[in-house]
């Protein structure tokens, strides 16, 4: 068939900032192949700090429809990118190849940032038909299985992994391929691939034959007041939150499928949570890239809703996107901060999720540690996340152990502070300490490094009456 070229041009004005817009256009029988170029005035950056531009975010919903929480997601790119494709057989990475079924479309705009001067926008929709691959690399969901491997995994049952990094499925530099490439050479036993709004990076994970490592399913749900991860499920969850209920029922779609939710980076131009009357979430990422960039707002942010009754469990994340990419003066490196999993029995994606919500996680500046634990109870059976029963007196055995932590600065801490404190000097170091935790709601450890610099944190050990 002729290519059909369809032309989409307009204004936005300032006061529609921060909304989400369709801009439909129909798809005649007989085409295979859709491009989209998007152009607009005054572009700059999305960096939250940058201001007077635009920045418009691209999307594309299919005939199955726009509308809030529906299935006809076909892909996203934010504003990383002008021009995408989606064929029968492959896509623009951030797109789900498949059929370019006839019906109603919908090119899909995040005004996330437009200046006082307004912004003119030009899209073009291009309609073709291409002779097809013989053999489809691609679908319209992320339905295929990834690969498993067994990883050496030199510290187990403790499991060392990362939990958002970005690849060319969104923001990120690196292919699939290189990051796992890159947390092989780091000594990661896991990673999540957590691109912004689209599952495409899961079909690319679905190719790799034998990666080395335990792979979790992942996307961060990046929306106009904060972002979360959801790890664990083969869907998409829709990321389009205008109002506090839309982001109830994108987080109960969440937990409906099973999957594990984390409320990312707490923290000024992380960007922040303004939604802080929802907590409906199992995770909060209280260690964003290198714990000087203003990690102890989202630190203080867990701790209030610890001291409320909630049991959160704390997490990290590198956020990595590219070498060399820097927030103030510290880089950005993949796996640092590391997540310690304690995983006892059988490895894999579920066993590793599962601690993670039983709250069985130890965090550290890097892969190479300081690995730093605390148990208590009989046998030391009682891990972070574990609620112990104390004794009438309220008397507390805790056991804290660190390996690598020479020249650190050991602290137990529970609701109201500093309950314990201790040089640590050995690069293998483990203390019994007993408290009086009568008033105690639970106890966590700290490894501060002499300036003060957090090298390694754990969660909590709640304690019970």
């Amino acid at each position: 068939m002729t290519p059909e070229t369809i032309t989409i041009e307009g204004e936005f004005t300032r006061e529609q900032e921060k909304i989400y817009l369709d801009l439909p256009f129909d798809v005649p029988e007989g085409f295979n192949r859709l491009e989209v170029e998007l152009g607009y005035s005054d572009r700059i950056g999305s960096e939250p700090f940058l201001e007077g531009g635009n920045t418009i975010d691209l999307g594309i919903f299919d005939e199955r429809g726009s509308q809030f929480l529906t299935s006809g997601f076909r892909g996203w790119s934010g504003s990383e990118r002008l021009q995408i494709a989606i064929g029968e057989d492959e896509a623009t990475p951030g797109y789900l190849a498949g059929p370019i079924n006839p019906g109603r479309w919908a090119i899909h705009l995040g005004l996330y940032k437009i200046g006082p001067q307004g912004c003119h926008y030009r899209i073009k929709i291009k309609l073709s038909e291409v002779v097809q691959s013989p053999a489809r690399s691609s679908s319209q969901n992320s339905g295929t299985d990834l690969p498993t491997s067994q990883p050496t995994a030199p510290f187990a049952p403790w499991l060392r992994g990362e939990l958002h990094v970005h690849t060319q499925h969104s923001d990120g530099e690196l292919s699939v391929e290189a990051i796992l490439g890159l947390a092989r050479q780091k000594g990661l036993d896991f990673i999540a691939l957590t691109d912004h709004n689209t599952i495409s990076s899961q079909l690319a994970l679905s190719k790799c034959s034998d990666p080395g490592l335990i792979l979790l399913r992942g996307v961060e749900v990046t929306t106009f007041k904060g972002h979360f991860n959801v790890w664990g499920i083969r869907d998409w969850i829709d990321f389009r939150i205008q109002r506090p209920d839309d982001l109830k029922s994108a987080l109960q779609r969440a937990a409906d499928l099973g999957g594990l939710v984390s409320c990312n980076h707490p923290k000024p131009y992380g960007p922040a949570w303004d939604y802080p009357e929802i907590t409906q979430f199992d995770c909060l990422e209280v260690w964003n890239g290198s714990w000087e960039v203003i990690n102890d707002i989202a630190l203080e942010y867990w701790l209030s809703l610890l001291a409320s009754g909630r049991r959160i469990t704390a997490v990290g994340g590198s956020d990595y996107h590219r070498a060399g990419e820097l927030w103030g003066e510290a880089e950005r490196q993949l796996g640092s901060p590391a997540n310690w999993v304690y995983v006892p029995g059988v490895i894999n994606a579920k066993s590793i999720l599962q601690s993670i919500r039983d709250g069985h996680v130890c965090l550290s500046d890097n892969p190479s540690g300081p690995l730093l634990s605390i148990a208590a109870g009989d046998k030391q059976a009682y891990l972070p996340g574990d609620c112990v029963k104390l004794d009438p007196n309220g008397s507390l055995t805790l056991r804290a152990s660190c390996q690598g932590g020479d020249g650190g600065h050991l602290r137990v801490l529970d609701q109201n502070g500093l309950v314990y404190e201790q040089a640590v000097n050995d690069p293998v170091f483990t203390r019994d300490i007993s408290l009086k935790a009568l008033d105690s709601l639970y106890v966590r450890a700290e490894l501060r490094a002499p300036d003060g610099h957090m090298r390694a944190l754990t969660n909590p050990i709640y304690l019970a009456k």
